[in-house]
Formats: C-alpha cells, structure tokens, sequence
C-alpha cells in the first residue's frame, strides 16, 4: 500500500526537501501519533487518512472514512512505536512497514521517513472513529 517511490517524491516534494526534512538530528517520538488521525500524501498521490486508536505505544489502525454507509470508518490494522520509529501492520508481514518520524521546526508537517528518503509528509489532526459503524 504504501511504496517508497523516490522519483515521485521528488517530483511532489522537490530534490531539496526531500533530503532535508529526513535528516539526522530532527527525529522526533513517535508516540507524538498516539490518539490522533494523520493526513498525509506519499508517493504517487498516495493519500494516507488513517486514525492512531489506542494510547502510550500501539492499537489499532482505523481508515478515517466520510462517516457514510459508501465511506464508513474501518479497521486496517494496527500501529506501533518505539522511540522515533513507527510500524505499521496491514495484517501480513508482507504488509509492514517501519517509519522513522521525523519534524522539522515546530511546524504541525510531520515526515515519515526510510533512512533519509521521504516516504510521506502530513499534519495531525483529531482523532477520527475507531468504531464499528451501526449496521
């Protein structure tokens, strides 16, 4: 789901940031994703709209959806964060990633970084529902 695709990023984000915003010394904790959704844009116009239910350092990975019958809230997987780093899991081990987190000033944009390639860039925002919609 979520590729490093480094042409791309740099074609979205420009050569200059794409180093500079995953550089050494602006790590950040993780645990900062404890209770919040993100909103972010990764390779390829990947839009990531992903609540981070639970508290401290794991639970579960929600989608954030429109709140709607079409687009209900859902269950994707779960999270988890030690020091700096942040794993996601989508349910198989093909399907995990870990993230260095990475904020630059005390701007609200967080960067998701692999090493010192940009993965994704986005804001925190309010938790969205982590709860199975009523049929």
């Amino acid at each position: 789901m979520k590729k490093v695709i480094f042409a791309g990023m740099v074609l979205a984000f420009g050569a200059t940031n794409v180093v500079a915003n995953c550089t050494s010394g602006s790590e950040t904790a993780a645990s900062v994703l404890a209770g919040k959704s993100v909103s972010a844009l990764g390779g390829a116009a990947e839009t990531w709209n992903e609540s981070h239910c639970g508290s401290g350092t794991s639970g579960e990975l929600w989608k954030v959806g429109a709140g709607t019958a079409v687009d209900p809230a859902a269950e994707i997987g779960t999270w988890s964060v030690s020091g700096n780093d942040v794993t996601y899991n989508y349910g198989t081990a093909a399907t995990t990633y870990t993230w260095t987190l990475h904020q630059v000033g005390a701007g609200a944009r967080y960067f998701f970084c692999n090493g010192t390639s940009l993965v994704a860039s986005g804001t925190l925002g309010a938790l969205g529902d982590c709860s199975t919609p009523a049929p």
